[in-house]
Formats: structure tokens, sequence, C-alpha cells
């Protein structure tokens, strides 16, 4: 009986050792087909050592481990540069990227993100006509690329910029011509206004506000994925003398406001089908912005006269004289809010300077019809305050 039970494991560690010397060798077959040479290592002994009788060992051979050679993945010179442009953050939009390519061998280099770039306005000048260009605020710095553009700021007016082409330029004064300048101006509120400029016999636009842009350079630009800021950081002039930003900074802030969702209800006042409601408030820079929802619902036009804010005592007593504080915006979006038509919405939002009031004490918002009857007053409590939200 013993005998049989050694027959039979001879037999049987035979023929595993046979099937692991085969599956060793296909598996060196296969990476050699891929070009990765593999020294294969036997897996099992090939041969068993006989047994004796007498005095059977009952030590088993280990079988080794099969050994794998780790696989290196090598990258690309071009998956290198992008990882080296963007380690980290992987929707970088590079501006230029033709510009990039060009000088890719270059060490360090940095991409210009495409919200970095601030956008520029076609403008066709004639040597013939004059054009104008309203700014929000006074010129403080204007550059042209060459000398085919004739620029003059009023000395009565230093909003005004007008343009003209140079007569001289002979090259340029051509329809045909194609060729383009380039014209920058800054304003003294920190505004930031770049022009690409070509002749045209008879130019498309002559007189140009820039105040009234605002809404189509916010929408265009987030199209484009570009910059939506029309101001940089001037030296002179990145604040005011009272600490608060500039007035082209608010009204950024003002517009972007515009575009949130309520989140404060129940606060306001309504008349005569006509309602004010407060719907957010929010503080950043020493300036508390207020975002109200102004409707009319009636078949006549409103007519706006003004909108003034007060810090005044809850409650005052006859006798006794009531304090208040009258609270001016630094600014308002829209700017041009004077009319609200019959039977529509608007949203307004007010750059207030920033104030916690005591719980004795309320900031009364008044909003009066021009020749008319229809105002609205009502008040924000200081616990409404508190519930403003930082930008």
């Amino acid at each position: 009986m013993t005998r049989l039970i050694l027959l039979y494991f001879l037999a049987f560690s035979a023929w595993t050792a046979h099937a692991q010397s085969v599956k060793a060798t296909k598996a060196t077959r296969a990476f050699s087909s891929l070009g990765k040479p593999v020294r294969a290592k036997t897996s099992l002994y090939a041969a068993i050592q006989p047994l004796a009788v007498k005095g059977i060992s009952s030590s088993v051979p280990s079988i080794p481990s099969a050994v794998t050679t780790p696989m290196v993945v090598q990258t690309s010179s071009k998956q290198r540069d992008e990882k080296t442009l963007n380690p980290a953050n992987p929707t970088v939009n590079v501006a230029n990227p033709a510009l990039v390519g060009s000088i890719r061998t270059k060490p360090y280099l940095l991409p210009i993100d495409r919200a970095a770039v601030r956008g520029s306005y076609p403008l066709g000048i004639s040597d013939r006509k004059t054009t104008h260009i309203i700014f929000p605020a006074r010129i403080q710095e204007f550059d042209a690329g060459t000398d085919y553009v004739l620029a003059q700021i009023p000395e009565t007016v230093r909003n005004v910029l007008r343009i003209k082409a140079n007569p001289k330029a002979t090259a340029f004064c051509r329809a045909d011509s194609g060729r383009e300048t380039n014209m920058t101006v800054m304003t003294e509120d920190g505004g930031f206004y770049s022009f690409l400029v070509r002749y045209q016999d008879e130019p498309e636009v002559l007189n140009i506000n820039m105040a009234n842009n605002l809404s189509a350079d916010e929408y265009t630009s987030r199209t484009l994925g570009i910059n939506r800021a029309t101001t940089i950081t001037l030296t002179a002039s990145a604040t005011a003398t009272n600490g608060t930003p500039p007035v082209s900074d608010l009204l950024y802030q003002c517009q972007r406001i515009a575009d949130r969702k309520a989140f404060i209800r129940n606060i306001g006042a309504s008349t005569m089908r006509i309602s004010n409601l407060l719907t957010g408030i929010y503080v950043a820079d020493k300036v508390m912005y207020m975002q109200f929802t102004i409707r009319n619902d009636s078949q006549i036009d409103y007519e706006v006269d003004f909108v003034k804010f007060y810090v005044r005592d809850k409650d005052v007593l006859k006798r006794m004289a009531a304090q208040e504080v009258e609270l001016k915006p630094h600014a308002h979006y829209p700017e041009s809010f004077t009319l609200l038509r019959a039977k529509a919405e608007r949203t307004v939002v007010y750059a207030l300077p920033v104030t916690t009031i005591t719980e004795d004490k309320i900031i009364d918002v008044e909003l009066y019809e021009k020749n008319g009857g229809r105002h609205l007053r009502y008040q924000i409590e200081a616990d409404v305050v508190l519930l403003a939200k930082p930008l």
C-alpha cells in the first residue's frame, strides 16, 4: 500500500513539473514577441530525487516564486512639455499656442492663460472725419503703436478722446492697405482700454460711449473665456483716498452680483403695483453691495427720481431728535437706471460703505418716483445686514 502511494505521488509530481515548464516557456515567448526579453527561471525542480523506501522524508522541495520584470513606461517629449506647462492644473487654456510652440525649447516657459487676456475693440478711422470716444473717467495715459493715428484730449473735457487718421501716412490711408495698428487708453479710475485701429474711408461708428459697453464686454469675454475685468492696478490710483476700490472695480463687482440668485426674501415694500425687494447682501474690500429687484406690474412707466439710504434710530420718542446718517453709494449698476418700463423687472446693485449697526438702529431704503407719488420706503434690520456673504 505504501509503494502505491509513493508511485502515485511521483507520477503526479512529474506531471505538475511538466505543466509548469510549458507555462514558463509560453510566458518567455510572449515577452520575447514584445521586444522585451525576460530571463525565465525554473519554477519547479525538473527532477524529483528518488525517495528511499525506508525512512521516507516528509520534506517537499519548495517551489520558487515566479520572477517578473517591471515595465518602464516612457513619456514622449510632447507629454513632458505639456506636463511642464501644466503640472497641476489641467484647465490652463494657452492664449498664444503658436508663439509657445515656436519657443518651446526655452527653459522655464510660463503660459499666458486666456483668463489673463484683455480683449481689444476694433476701430475704423478716417483722415476726413473725426471719431470721438467717451470714457467713464478722465484719461490719464494714451499711446498709439505708430504715427498713423492722431489723437487729442480736449482741455475742458478730459474724458473724451478725438481720433483721426494722419493724412501724411499715405501707406495707411488707403482702404485696401490692410495695415493695422493698436491704441491704448488708461483712465484715472483704473480703466484699461485697447483698440485695434484700421483705416476706413467712411467709418461705420463716429461716436462711442464706453460706459454703455459693459454688458457686451461681459457677455463676449465670458463666451471667449478671457478676462472680463475692465480695470488694471495703477500705482497712483489703485484705490481712492478713503481706501475704497476704484469706481471701475465697483461697477465690475456690481455687475457680477446682478447675475447672482437671490438668497434674502420677504424684505422690501410694495405700493400701487410697484415693488422693491432686497434680494442679497455681499461684502468685499470695505464695501457692502446690496442687490435689489424692482418690479413694475402696472401699465405706466416708472421714472426714478432718486434712491437713498440712511442709518436711523429704530425707535424714537416724540420729544427726542432722531439721529440719521446718509449712506452715499460709491457706485450702482446699471449706471443708467432712471426708467422702469411697464410690466418690467430690473435687478439693481448698489455699492455702499460697509457698516454694522446695533440692534436699536436700522437702514432706511427710499425709492422715489420723479413727478409722481409712487414712493417706496422700508427698513433693513441689523440681523438682516449680518446675513451678508463674502465675495
